[in-house]
């Protein structure tokens, strides 16, 4: 579609329907409509743990640079009980990038 030419756009049609509705149904139904946006949105949440390809990702850096970070223990990261894995925890890498870098140029 073109702005020079409006008369070819075509206006989607619309339907409005009026209901008389008693004031406790539409507080019950506001309710539930609120409810279940809720669960979704709880659900629809990725996972603040990240796996180190998805926190090298994260960070933008290589895999071996992240572990060279936590070999170090220069970054903050969860090592599984009696196991080899770790974990990072998003928050916790972001908190580790505001203390590790400092701003510079203008402020917002």
């Amino acid at each position: 579609m073109s702005c020079d030419h409006p008369e070819d756009e075509q206006a989607a049609p619309s339907l409005a329907i009026a209901i008389d509705l008693p004031d406790k149904v539409l507080h019950d139904l506001a309710a539930r409509i609120a409810e279940l946006l809720a669960d979704r949105d709880a659900a629809a949440l990725p996972s603040p743990w990240l796996t180190p390809p998805a926190a090298a990702a994260y960070l933008g850096c290589s895999r071996d640079r992240l572990y060279k970070l936590t070999a170090a223990k220069a970054i903050p990261f969860r090592r599984k009980q009696g196991g080899q894995g770790i974990l990072f925890h998003r928050d916790e890498l972001d908190a580790w990038v505001e203390a590790a870098y400092e701003p510079d140029g203008c402020a917002l």
